[in-house]
């Protein structure tokens, strides 16, 4: 993704949005790097959108600089301030000598629907910024230009990927360009002197996304592979002193995600059309979240794999068995313990989806 600082910086508003963190950090640097600014400066000042109001944002960018052309205010965090409480703040009044840079850093989540509630409140302030004649970037990337870019940072070290390393090292990192470089830097250390990075390399090194961990699991289960299902599942709940916290607000949530997206799989399979060009009655069978037709191709390729497995019939036994876990944990139907729980889970999922596996 092409930024240029010099453009951004003719505003007095800025916000730094999108699901890319490592490019949103890099915008950051680009922009104290063009203002010829250093993070010490006695004219820039950082807070956070849990620590200070909007009302105070304003009130220490509109302070005249002692010793440089701007007072600078960084906003991090912003995703942790309610946009109604700009009541009263009129952001598009900032006087020339100012700049405020909002920057939306990713949150932990609870799951999907703080993942909703926070996407929709990152949309609320950046309309915010726009209304106000700022200017927003968001920064995402498509999956061929994700691929691109982690190529070119690999190249840079004098490295470059085996066979489909590349891809796992995506799959694995959900499609995000910031998690994979991260990933990247550990590859590119642990390779030494090959100049190849393989497939090995990226099982071996790379940490996944929680959302590989449950589809790896939702895959073992369909292959009949139980005992790396078991494993997987071990790794989405780790070491918390409350499980059950791990297990309603984290993995109940991603193996609904999956099994839904399967279900569209399913769907198009027996349509006999691909999710990137499923006519308009098929199409509409989908819900808006999550939609197979709005996920990375890496992704809608996994599922229509995995769906080939699995009928309708089953699938939506799979999501009977999961709404029965969810009430044992939620003690509305009788369990044992929250790791019992869960195994029984996948144990009855497995008899479902891979019987005579």
């Amino acid at each position: 993704m092409s930024f240029s600082a010099e453009k951004v910086l003719k505003k007095r508003l800025v916000m730094l949005s999108g699901e890319e963190e490592q490019l949103r950090r890099r915008a950051l640097d680009d922009m104290f790097q063009f203002l010829g600014v250093q993070k010490d400066d006695f004219d820039l000042e950082f807070t956070s959108g849990d620590a200070t109001r909007p009302v105070d944002w304003y009130a220490s960018a509109g302070t005249a600089p002692f010793m440089a052309e701007r007072r600078i205010v960084v906003v991090r965090s912003l995703l942790r301030r309610d946009v109604d409480d700009l009541k009263g703040v009129s952001l598009a009044s900032l006087p020339e000598s100012s700049l405020l840079i909002l920057v939306a850093d990713e949150e932990a989540t609870g799951g999907e629907d703080k993942s909703r509630k926070l996407g929709t409140l990152r949309t609320k302030w950046q309309k915010a910024v726009a209304d106000a004649g700022g200017h927003v970037e968001d920064f995402r990337m498509e999956a061929k230009a994700a691929k691109e870019t982690v190529k070119a940072e690999a190249a840079k070290a004098g490295k470059k990927f085996s066979g489909t390393a590349i891809d796992l090292l995506l799959e694995m990192t959900g499609g995000s360009v910031s998690k994979a470089l991260d990933e990247l830097d550990k590859l590119i250390t642990f390779s030494g002197k090959n100049e190849q990075i393989s497939e090995i390399n990226v099982r071996e090194i790379v940490v996944p996304s929680r959302e590989w961990n449950v589809f790896k699991m939702i895959d073992s289960i369909v292959s009949g592979a139980v005992p790396e299902a078991l494993r997987q599942l071990r790794v989405l709940v780790g070491s918390q002193a409350k499980p059950e916290d791990a297990a309603i607000g984290r993995v109940l949530p991603m193996v609904a995600r999956t099994l839904r997206l399967l279900w569209q799989a399913r769907i198009c399979l027996d349509a006999r059309c691909s999710p990137d060009n499923a006519p308009p009655e098929i199409e509409a069978q989908f819900p808006e979240k999550p939609n197979l037709m709005a996920e990375q191709p890496y992704r809608q390729s996994a599922m229509m794999t995995s769906a080939r497995k699995v009928s309708l019939e089953g699938l939506a036994q799979c999501l009977q068995i999961l709404a029965d876990t969810d009430a044992r944990l939620k003690g509305s139907l009788p369990s044992f313990s929250t790791m019992d729980t869960l195994e029984r889970m996948v144990l009855e999922m497995s008899q479902i989806l891979a019987p005579a596996r």
